[in-house]
């Protein structure tokens, strides 16, 4: 017994629907027609291209998606990886972008099984991969596609930043493949012709004499086409044969609440394109500049440094310091203060990278500034404090006997 597809069933009620010309039965079609249509692949919304893209754009799309999804590289994408493929190979071909237009996924499956019956049919997605990249299928083989040199970047910001965080960003000029030949470097297909010294080859078999009687054969480099094997008969009006244009690049970069000195951030495939290799990376390296009220750091630990004046050293005294977010840390201390000391308080460092709501401590390190010269009144409350006559020797300066010079 055949069993009925889905198309059967819509067909079936569009029958009922002529024979009967009830309203029951129109709203039955419309119903069975959005279940289709939601069940649908959105091949366009799955290369992340518009409706009305052009070729240049969708394959602009495929070398970006295809890069970022190869279970080479991402294992656990192998079914994006497919299903974007498949996307491409529709999108990509005039005829099938067409039908899909017109008759969505359905359509294309019934023309796929047409040309299946006549020896066509489905395509691997690596072979999709290997005919736009050249070489293998895959990133790690030997014959996979090698990878384009990665573009280093230092950027300072205050530390301030690296404090509550902040995104800031980096311009930059790389090279991109040529929009309007898609780096063939041609000024179109038709220019595009096998190299005749080689025959496409790429390499030359060249007959060398390595001693008097003896000759080897020798595989060379094609030295016409550059082992190529292909050349170009008029060269691209834009990129004039290069195969790529430079353009201009801004990325954002995030810094991230606690993040640390020297700290490297990885954006994969945003530096130089080319046809012949895949993208290499972007790696943007951070560090601190010089802060307000000079804070040193120190893993996730800050310090920082307070002169204090004398009576703030012998009586005690109350600073406010404004932190790196600029909320306000009080200072207290009564009594006497000694020069060097240095105070710890928790919680006030930087956050930490792992855990931003846990904090490293802040290190407070106190300085006595001394006046130049004690005179009139002070002075004289002073010698009254500390027992001492105007150029008097103390009793334990005497014991140790020192003199006054």
């Amino acid at each position: 017994m055949r069993s009925t597809s889905k198309d059967d069933e819509i067909a079936t009620d569009i029958n009922k629907m002529v024979n009967n010309s009830t309203s029951s039965s129109i709203l039955l079609i419309i119903a069975s027609l959005s279940d289709v249509v939601n069940a649908a692949k959105d091949y366009y919304k799955i290369m992340g291209v518009d409706r009305k893209a052009d070729e240049r754009t969708i394959k602009k799309a495929y070398r970006k998606l295809a890069q970022s999804l190869h279970p080479d590289k991402h294992p656990d994408k192998q079914s994006e990886f497919v299903e974007m493929s498949e996307a491409y190979q529709v999108l990509s071909d005039s005829e099938q972008r067409s039908i899909y237009d017109r008759f969505g996924e359905e359509g294309i499956k019934r023309h796929q099984a047409g040309k299946a019956g006549g020896g066509g049919g489905g395509h691997d997605p690596f072979d999709i991969f290997r005919n736009f990249f050249g070489g293998g299928g895959g990133f790690g083989g030997q014959a996979g596609v090698r990878k384009g040199p990665t573009k280093q970047f230092e950027v300072k910001v205050n530390l301030a930043d690296m404090y509550t965080g902040r995104r800031v960003q980096i311009s930059f000029d790389r090279s991109a493949v040529c929009p309007t030949c898609d780096g063939s470097g041609a000024r179109s297909r038709d220019d595009i012709h096998q190299c005749s010294a080689c025959n496409g080859a790429g390499v030359r078999i060249v007959r060398q004499q390595i001693m008097p009687g003896f000759v080897t054969n020798a595989q060379m480099t094609c030295d016409k086409c550059g082992g190529k094997g292909k050349m170009i008969a008029h060269a691209c009006d834009r990129c004039s044969g290069a195969k790529v244009i430079r353009e201009d690049v801004e990325l954002d970069v995030e810094v991230m609440p606690g993040a640390k000195e020297g700290e490297e951030l990885l954006f994969e495939g945003e530096s130089d394109e080319s046809p012949d290799f895949e993208a290499g990376d972007v790696v943007v390296k951070l560090w601190s500049e010089r802060n307000k009220n000079a804070f040193r750091r120190r893993d996730a630990n800050l310090y920082t440094s307070i002169a204090l004046g004398l009576d703030e050293a012998l009586l005690g005294f109350e600073r406010n310091i404004t932190h790196l977010d600029d909320h306000i840390v009080t200072l207290h201390r009564r009594g006497v203060t000694q020069p060097g000391y240095v105070e710890r308080i928790e919680k006030q460092g930087m956050p930490k990278r792992e855990d931003w709501d846990t904090f490293g401590d802040l290190f407070v390190e106190y300085s006595v500034v001394l006046p130049d010269k004690i005179e009139g009144d002070l002075r004289k409350v002073l010698e009254k404090v500390f027992g001492r006559q105007p150029g008097a020797m103390d009793e334990k300066s005497k014991k140790d006997g020192h003199t006054e010079l």
